[in-house]
């Protein structure tokens, strides 16, 4: 089979890879691509060498062949990152043909002109095989060892070229042109194999990264799970340490409805209510019903498990709510709680009962603090800071052991002697899925402050 055939099955090699790798393409892919179609290029210009002007065909071909190693060191270099810049290699490319041009035209020169082309073409080929082999080491990739390993036996065949040129049997050097034949033949068949090479070195590549990402959603769903299961949890736990609390808040309404249909009892028993006294103790007891039940769906809501819902949420009023939880243990220990915040809502994008699972647990953790000190306040503020919405909680307590705050919101660290360290770090891990976060500060003045940072929800495009 002539160079010329051979030379049409090597062009279809590329087309090919553009094919096979359609899903993968990416400047690594197109760069080794156009590298292959340089060679293809390459190996039939010069088969038409009897019908292009020596002048035209010679530079083209050498050219070509050129470009070609340099793409294809390029796509290697690009792949780990270190890539050259594109004016360097067309200034390279550039200077070559100008040098190649002077050792063509300047026949003083002897061998070291004959030995040109070979002598570049065997720094570029030991390039391909040494970054090849980089690749191969690090990725354990049998495709760049079939491409390190077919470059490396061309690279022997250019190196016997340059020792004919060098060490010629007749004492006459030949050009190499006519003398590397096999050479042509090795450098064919090894872009052959390297091409083959580098389609497997993708598709390992592209079969890793799926791996990696579909090992990374697993472990991710994992801990998403595992973590809307341990804020359910705490829901629960936090719920039980408020359960006296609300009990009292319970009592009220009930006490009210009671002490209302006793009254209408005994007023209807006795023929003393009119009917508009009828419809007061009435009105009484639908309102207190009511607000029993709405009592109960708070806290309803709140321990239940359920799956996130996104959606617009109002810190203020998902803070007052929040307070109104803890109403009864902020009467007990004689707490003063002052709230400033904005006239207008300060709306953020979450999942409301997720957030009040945050606020909740700061403010329980205040309360804790403040259990001490002979004059409890809690200091609450709310405003925005460019496009977050700022939650900050302060209490009046003892503050932050400087040797333990880098250590408090980590998991299963609690100062408490009945805590589980869950509460903070659990908050953190929301905070985080709503792409906010949570500080915690000595406060000047004395006592700790936490802030609370999320991106303010966007509203027609704009932050309101």
């Amino acid at each position: 089979m002539s160079n010329l055939n051979l030379g049409l099955i090597y062009l279809l090699m590329p087309i090919l890879m553009w094919v096979v790798l359609a899903r993968l393409r990416s400047p690594v892919v197109a760069l080794w691509c156009l590298g292959s179609l340089l060679g293809a290029g390459a190996l039939l210009l010069a088969e038409l060498f009897a019908f292009i002007p020596p002048w035209i065909n010679a530079p083209m071909v050498n050219l070509l062949e050129f470009t070609s190693l340099l793409s294809s060191i390029q796509a290697l270099r690009l792949d780990q990152g270190v890539p050259w810049r594109f004016r360097w290699m067309a200034a390279v490319s550039l200077g070559y043909l100008v040098v190649f041009e002077i050792c063509r035209e300047v026949y003083a020169l002897g061998t070291y002109r004959l030995a040109l082309v070979p002598l570049v073409e065997l720094v570029l080929v030991l390039q391909v095989v040494g970054w090849a082999w980089r690749i191969a080491r690090q990725q354990k990739s049998a495709g760049a060892v079939t491409i390190a390993g077919s470059h490396l036996l061309l690279s022997v065949g250019v190196f016997l070229v340059l020792v004919q040129l060098f060490f010629p049997r007749g004492g006459v050097p030949n050009c190499p042109r006519d003398s590397s034949g096999l050479t042509d033949t090795l450098g064919m068949l090894a872009s052959l194999a390297g091409d083959v090479g580098f389609i497997g070195l993708a598709l390992e590549r592209s079969l890793t990264q799926w791996l990696d990402a579909a090992s990374k959603q697993a472990r991710l769903e994992e801990r998403q799970l595992l973590g809307n299961q341990l804020a359910h949890l705490d829901r629960q736990r936090g719920f039980g340490l408020v359960a006296a609390s609300l009990a009292h808040e319970l009592n009220q309404p009930l006490t009210a409805i009671l002490a209302s249909a006793q009254a209408a009892r005994r007023g209807t028993a006795a023929d003393r209510l009119d009917r508009v006294q009828s419809l007061e103790l009435l009105d009484k007891i639908i309102l207190n019903t009511r607000r029993l039940s709405e009592v109960t769906g708070r806290i309803r809501s709140f321990i239940r498990p359920a799956e996130p819902h996104q959606g617009p949420v109002d810190l203020e009023k998902v803070t007052r709510q929040m307070l109104e939880m803890v109403e009864p243990d902020l009467q007990h220990q004689g707490v003063q709680v002052a709230f400033a915040a904005e006239g207008s809502p300060v709306l953020v994008q979450g999942d409301a009962i997720q957030l009040s699972q945050v606020v909740l647990n700061v403010l329980r953790n205040a309360l804790e603090a403040v259990q001490l000190v002979p004059d409890p306040f809690i200091q609450i503020q709310l405003n925005r800071s460019a496009d977050k919405a700022v939650l900050s909680i302060r209490d009046s307590g003892p503050g932050l052991d400087p040797g333990q705050a880098d250590r408090i919101g980590t998991p299963y660290f609690t100062t408490k002697p009945d805590g589980l360290g869950l509460g903070l770090s659990i908050a953190t891990a929301i905070l985080q899925q709503h792409q906010g976060s949570l500080t915690l500060r000595n406060a000047e003045g004395g006592g700790a402050c936490v802030d609370i940072r999320l991106p303010l929800r966007a509203v027609g495009g704009a932050l309101p």
